[in-house]
């Protein structure tokens, strides 16, 4: 064989190989680019988590929660972490009440649900979410968040959120959601968190030609 023969054949080796590597890379990195969804056992779906935190322009309320910290774990889970801050104690009975839009981008949305749909007492309904993912996020708060909420800054580390609060949110209806949680107390708005969230199909995420 001779040396250009050798030469080119080893660039080709080297390009070939590159080419796996990066494939190998680029499918693992695709693959996990989002948390599987859908109902089981057809979890054909790929859900990006974009957002949990204060309701826009309402930054100055007695509760506030600063844009969490969301990492992809694997491909069935988040882990989050974030700073929750109690302005003043909150000794009154407080309500909460849930509202899910769906969007066409981040400013045009429409309610999916309407009217918003009463989640009753907080404190009751936080007592009854230990077992759910909603229990894991204020599990791993420090202090621990109790009621009824007393003022000081509580940090949330490292909690894990699967994708099953999120099955029910196809990508057919819309792949831009939005959840607000509301909460009020002794007539006023005391906290709103919302969480944003995309959520596509395998097919539409294929190229197409």
């Amino acid at each position: 064989m001779s040396l250009i023969a050798e030469i080119m054949l080893r660039s080709s080796t080297t390009a070939l190989f590159t080419l796996v590597v990066v494939g190998i890379q680029l499918s693992h990195q695709y693959f996990y680019n989002g948390i599987k969804s859908g109902l089981e056992p057809d979890l054909k779906h790929s859900l990006f988590l974009d957002r949990i935190g204060q309701c826009r322009w309402q930054r100055d309320l007695s509760i506030f929660l600063a844009d969490m910290r969301i990492v992809q774990r694997n491909h069935t889970h988040y882990v989050i972490s974030g700073v929750l801050r109690i302005r003043r104690n909150i000794t009154q009975p407080t309500t909460a009440s849930i509202t899910i839009e769906i969007c066409q981008n981040a400013t045009q949305c429409r309610p999916f649900v309407d009217p918003a749909v009463s989640m009753g007492d907080v404190c009751k309904f936080l007592y009854g979410q230990r077992n759910s993912s909603l229990g894991e996020i204020l599990g791993h708060s420090v202090p621990a968040i109790e009621c009824p909420f007393t003022k000081g800054l509580y940090r949330i580390n490292d909690a894990l959120v699967d994708y099953k609060p999120f099955r029910y949110f196809s990508p057919h209806i819309s792949k831009l959601w939005r959840i607000d949680f509301v909460g009020e107390s002794d007539g006023k708005r005391v906290f709103c968190v919302r969480i944003e969230l995309y959520v596509y199909s395998w097919e539409d995420m294929l190229p197409r030609y």
